[in-house]
């Protein structure tokens, strides 16, 4: 079985339970062996978020409660992204984080983490919390890797090592592996890392200031060619999967405009044949919501 986790379950919310309920309704339009079980992603405003800055008015205790209830009647997990790489043991006092970790308590959630002192008060405050290693980590070497698999439940592979087929034979739990398969950046791009700092620090300042990035993600978001270096098709996820036995993926969407979302879960959930069937789907329903 192939796992997706789609972004993300504040913005996103309507549009990843749409696609859940028609998977259950109409599974013969889906890609075979695939599954929806989570959604990634923070609620607006905290501070603990990183990746991607999302800087909104904050949620109610109950939108955050009634956020959780829903993914969990929906048999989904959330993922928080726990991932701002600027953290200090000072903002662990943060009242709406408080909040955020209080509220998740009693439902499936997992944090996805990069600084140690974050994983060090999840361990200890919440210890029944999945812990998954972001990809912000940036880990490079294999013997890192499975040193990282010895201490988290999850880890996420670094996009540049899509295609390194000896890397990726050496990995000693390749089922504890989450591969992103449509990842924005060029492969080795020098200033990624430099992209994922000021996204943390705009997040801490409750403000988004543009990056002006010397070497900007392709225009053609789907340039599924074959052998791309980062991009995977379809049929390199289910290759993936069998080949190296990596059944968790990850598309990334967050920040994206709707209809970049909405044509990667169509590119990767759904068989050819029913991919028209659904944004048809999905525009009558979004024709309703507005009426």
């Amino acid at each position: 079985m192939m796992y997706y986790t789609l972004p993300d379950f504040t913005a996103n919310l309507g549009l990843n339970l749409f696609f859940v309920r028609l998977m259950d309704e109409r599974p013969s339009w889906f890609q075979d062996e695939v599954r929806i079980d989570s959604l990634y992603g923070c609620f607006p405003g905290c501070i603990m978020n990183g990746g991607r800055a999302f800087v909104r008015d904050p949620f109610s205790e109950e939108q955050i409660q009634r956020t959780f209830e829903i993914m969990g009647e929906y048999g989904l997990r959330a993922r928080l992204t726990l991932t701002n790489m600027l953290v200090e043991q000072k903002h662990l006092e943060d009242p709406y984080f408080r909040l955020i970790m209080s509220r998740a308590h009693g439902h499936e959630v997992d944090a996805i983490v990069y600084s140690d002192i974050v994983d060090a008060y999840i361990r200890s405050c919440h210890p029944s919390m999945r812990r998954i290693l972001s990809t912000t980590r940036e880990i490079l070497e294999v013997d890192e890797l499975n040193a990282a698999l010895r201490s988290y439940d999850m880890v996420v592979l670094n996009y540049t090592k899509h295609r390194d087929d000896d890397f990726l034979r050496r990995i000693d739990d390749p089922g504890r592996i989450e591969v992103m398969v449509n990842e924005f950046c060029h492969k080795g791009c020098p200033h990624r890392q430099e992209h994922y700092v000021r996204n943390s620090q705009d997040q801490l300042e409750g403000t988004i200031r543009p990056f002006a990035c010397v070497q900007p993600p392709t225009t053609d978001f789907f340039d599924h060619t074959p052998n791309h270096p980062v991009m995977l098709t379809c049929e390199d996820v289910r290759a993936m999967h069998d080949r190296y036995g990596i059944s968790h993926f990850k598309i990334v969407g967050r920040g994206t405009p709707f209809s970049t979302v909405l044509e990667a879960y169509v590119h990767y959930l759904v068989k050819p044949s029913f991919r028209d069937a659904v944004r048809q789907e999905v525009v009558a329903a979004a024709a309703i919501a507005r009426r």
